[in-house]
C-alpha cells in the first residue's frame, strides 16, 4: 500500500508533458491557420464586394449622363450659324470624353452642362476616374454659343467657382485597354488615333462602349472587375433622322 500511495504521488514525466506540449501546440498551430484563412478570404471578399460596387455604380452613373448628350442648338429654338455647328462631343479619346449634356436642365432654364469623364494615367491621380460638370454661365446662349468660366482658375469668382462639380467617381482603374470606344451611324468603330477623334468623327459619335476594369487598392487584392456598357445616343438619333427627313 506504501509503494502504490507513492507511486500514485509522482507527477508527469518529461515525456509526457513534451508530448502534451506537442499536442497543444499542434492544436494552436491548426486553430491560428485556420483563424488566418477565414481572415483573409473575408477581407479578399469584402475588397472584392467593394470593387464590384464601384466599378457598378461608376457605369451607371456615367451611362445616364452620356445619354443626355445633346448639340447646344437642340435646346434653343433659334441658334446663330456659329452656335448652330458646335457638336455634342468636345473631345473624344482613349481614357477621357467631353460633351454637353442636357441635364437637370428643366425647360433649358440652366442651359447644357458640359461634362468631363477622364481617368488619371500618372501621378496622384493615376486610376483615378474623376467626373467634372460645369454648368454655363447664363442660360441663354450667345451667338457663339453657352458661355462658360474658368471655373479652375485660381483667381476664379465664388460664383464661377458655383458653376464647376468635380466628382471622385471610382479609384483603382486599370488603363491597361481603352475605357471609351466610339461608334458612328453605322455601327462601325471610330479610330482615336494618338490625339482623339477629329472634328468630323465628334460629329458621327452615335453610341459609345465603355469598358471600365477596376482592382482594389487594398492590401488584399481580388481579380480586378470589369463592366462592359455599350450606351446609345437618343439625341444624336434624332438629329441623324431629322437630317434624313430632311434629304429625302
Amino acid at each position: 500500500m506504501r509503494r502504490l500511495r507513492a507511486r500514485s504521488d509522482d507527477g508527469m514525466t518529461l515525456t509526457e508533458l513534451a508530448l502534451v506540449m506537442l499536442i497543444l501546440g499542434i492544436i494552436v498551430a491548426a486553430t491560428a491557420s485556420l483563424s488566418i484563412g477565414f481572415m483573409r478570404t473575408n477581407a479578399e471578399n469584402v475588397s472584392r464586394q467593394d470593387q464590384i460596387d464601384t466599378a457598378r455604380s461608376a457605369v451607371e452613373r456615367m451611362s445616364q449622363t452620356i445619354r443626355t448628350a445633346v448639340k447646344p442648338s437642340q435646346l434653343i429654338t433659334t441658334c446663330a450659324s456659329t452656335c448652330g455647328t458646335i457638336d455634342a462631343f468636345m473631345q473624344g479619346q482613349d481614357m477621357s470624353v467631353a460633351f454637353y449634356a442636357n441635364i437637370d436642365n428643366p425647360g433649358n432654364s440652366v442651359g447644357p452642362s458640359r461634362v468631363t469623364y477622364t481617368v488619371g494615367t500618372s501621378g496622384a491621380d493615376a486610376g483615378v476616374l474623376t467626373e467634372s460638370l460645369q454648368t454655363p454661365d447664363s442660360p441663354t446662349p450667345t451667338d457663339a454659343g453657352y458661355l462658360y468660366c474658368n471655373a479652375t482658375d485660381p483667381l476664379a469668382t465664388a460664383d464661377c467657382k458655383s458653376h464647376l462639380t468635380v466628382r471622385r467617381l471610382a479609384d483603382g482603374v486599370l488603363s491597361t485597354q481603352p475605357i471609351f470606344t466610339y461608334y458612328g451611324p453605322d455601327g462601325s468603330q471610330l479610330s482615336t488615333g494618338t490625339t482623339g477623334l477629329t472634328s468630323t468623327q465628334l460629329n458621327q459619335v452615335l453610341a459609345i462602349q465603355v469598358v471600365l476594369t477596376v482592382q482594389s487598392t487594398n492590401v488584399t487584392k481580388p481579380q480586378p472587375t470589369t463592366y462592359i456598357q455599350r450606351i446609345t445616343l437618343p439625341n444624336a438619333q434624332a438629329v441623324l433622322q431629322q437630317g434624313k427627313d430632311q434629304n429625302p
